[in-house]
């Protein structure tokens, strides 16, 4: 039967273009959960013990909807996993070496215990840029895989010497303090380097930090309780540099503190516990 009515007509036409819209609606709901990645989390959920806190991860609803997970829009792609501060005593999860678009992972603040899987750094994982690891139990030396641009494993149990291969890495931060890592950290400095944060407090770090050029970008740089040596360079106190932290107290440093604004900001205990550091905040040098 012709709608002659022109209303009518009108309606049947808006509900044909409802009908369709709410159909590849449907399907683009359905996308957006990409399926391997989906079975990949629930393997990670499975590692971790099965949390109560990771309840919503359940095979009924869209992974993109998981509490610390975020996806691609377009894609459906997992880019973002985040199980923060849940207690969970378990190692790294494998499956997560699966999730091959992921860009940040922080599983900061459990009892993760183990080693540090080679696959966390670009090389399994191309667009990983943002590693958190701190706060947990892992154990060994860090892997030379793991030269991601945001590298966060501070509080853990790490021993033995930095990679050889972060010396060529793109670090904008590293933050490995509170471990028990040990020798050269020197090749974390370079003047022409990304790096704007480096902590590398309570390990037993050794070099001559007054050979080093520090990045043009570095802002926060705490290294204290370690056995640091040398002189503070000059380009700590340029006009220029506006530091947020800077500690460098029980090491072995030695010399005048190079004078700036710095040196008035952070006072006696960001200098304090050195060989023969002195000058202002310090006392006076000896002439």
């Amino acid at each position: 039967m012709e709608l002659s009515n022109p209303f009518c007509h009108t309606m049947a036409i808006l509900l044909a273009v409802l009908l369709v819209a709410a159909a590849a609606t449907t399907e683009a709901d359905g996308a957006l959960c990409d399926k391997s990645d989906k079975a990949a989390l629930l393997a990670v959920k499975s590692a971790l013990g099965n949390p109560p806190a990771l309840s919503v991860w359940n095979s009924s609803t869209p992974c993109c909807s998981w509490d610390g997970v975020s996806c691609d829009a377009i894609t459906g792609r997992v880019t973002e996993l985040t199980v923060f501060a849940l207690n969970i005593s378990a190692p790294v999860p494998a499956a997560i070496a699966n999730l091959t678009k992921l860009q940040i992972l922080n599983l900061a603040y459990n009892q993760l215990y183990g080693p540090i899987p080679s696959f966390l750094g670009p090389r399994a994982l191309p667009d990983l840029t943002f590693l958190r690891l701190d706060g947990n139990r892992l154990s060994g030396a860090i892997p030379p895989t793991a030269t991601v641009f945001n590298l966060l494993l501070e509080g853990n149990l790490l021993t033995g010497t930095l990679p050889s291969t972060f010396g060529a890495a793109a670090f904008g931060e590293v933050g490995i303090a509170g471990n028990q890592l040990s020798g050269d950290a020197s090749m974390l400095f370079g003047a022409k380097k990304k790096l704007n944060a480096l902590r590398l407090s309570r390990n037993r770090f050794a070099f001559d930090l007054g050979s080093v050029e520090l990045p043009e970008g570095l802002d926060i740089l705490v290294i204290d309780h370690n056995m640091v040596y040398g002189s503070i360079p000059p380009a700590a106190a340029a006009a220029g540099r506006k530091w947020l932290a800077f500690d460098v107290s029980y090491n072995q440093l030695c010399g005048p503190i190079p004078q700036g604004r710095y040196t008035h900001r952070f006072g006696a205990k960001h200098f304090a516990g050195n060989k023969c550091l002195c000058d202002r905040p310090l006392p006076p040098c000896s002439s």
